[in-house]
């Protein structure tokens, strides 16, 4: 009885089809990344995904000219870290590990999620006014709804600061504003002065956390100083919220 004959195979068949090779992802440039993210991270910028790249975050084609162009999976991934960094305020290095271990296998990509214990505050309440805002007393008066009076008395009490040509802004006024609604349950001028300082010390704190970063020469690298110091600052403004919670419930029993 003879040998039962076997399947024809490509491999047995000879040489003679052709292998189709993988069809290569389509790319696009660094402006068609930006018009598919800003909708979403209205703050992200080209310095921002190159800062990135030279952290090792991402890693975009290069064309013969030297130009970036990134694949689907590469905006992806942008969107993946500039989702943990809004909503989890995670570090970039913490980022980057979780990205290893993505590429490793080890765990898979989950869209982060913003947990009850996220700060109360968020990044975003630092970001400061766009464009420059001069307000004289009175315009201050105005927009903070108080008076005259009640701005020189909290200039004079340190808790605003006019700039050298005595013109104010518009943090200034929010500030006046709460002050005073404050000062209507007691709290004058000598305990928000207090505050002041408080804020001032804070303020330390979170420079020298950003400082070596903001020293760095890479690229974009005074961006994400500024976007580390919103983060950090959100978080400490939000660990005294509670801190102060604590507080009033050992004080109030409630």
């Amino acid at each position: 009885m003879g040998a039962v004959p076997q399947k024809a195979t490509p491999a047995s068949a000879g040489a003679s089809r052709a292998v189709i090779p993988a069809k290569a992802p389509k790319t696009m440039a660094i402006g068609v990344v930006l018009q598919q993210l800003t909708a979403e991270f209205p703050d992200v910028t080209v310095s921002k995904i190159r800062f990135l790249e030279s952290e090792g975050l991402i890693s975009p084609q290069r064309t013969a000219s030297g130009y970036r162009r990134f694949t689907q999976a590469d905006v992806d991934r942008l969107r993946f870290i500039l989702t943990t960094q809004r909503d989890a305020y995670l570090p970039l290095k913490v980022i980057r590990e979780q990205l290893e271990a993505m590429d490793s296998g080890l765990v898979t990509a989950i869209t982060p999620q913003v947990e009850p214990s996220a700060p109360v505050v968020s990044p975003e309440k630092f970001r400061g006014t766009a464009g420059a805002t001069r307000l004289s007393e009175a315009d201050l008066a105005a927009r903070a709804e108080i008076t005259v009076e009640q701005v020189r008395a909290l200039a004079k009490g340190g808790v605003i600061d006019a700039d050298a040509s005595g013109y104010f802004d518009a943090e200034d006024a929010q500030t006046a504003a709460l002050a005073v609604q404050l000062e209507a349950f007691g709290i004058d001028t000598r305990h928000l002065k207090n505050l002041r300082n408080t804020a001032a010390r804070q303020a330390d704190l979170v420079t020298r956390a950003v400082k070596p970063l903001a020293h760095q020469k890479g690229e974009g690298a005074k961006h994400e100083a500024r976007e580390l110091s919103q983060q950090v600052s959100a978080l400490m403004v939000s660990l005294h919220a509670n801190l102060l919670k604590a507080e009033l419930k050992d004080e109030l029993g409630s």
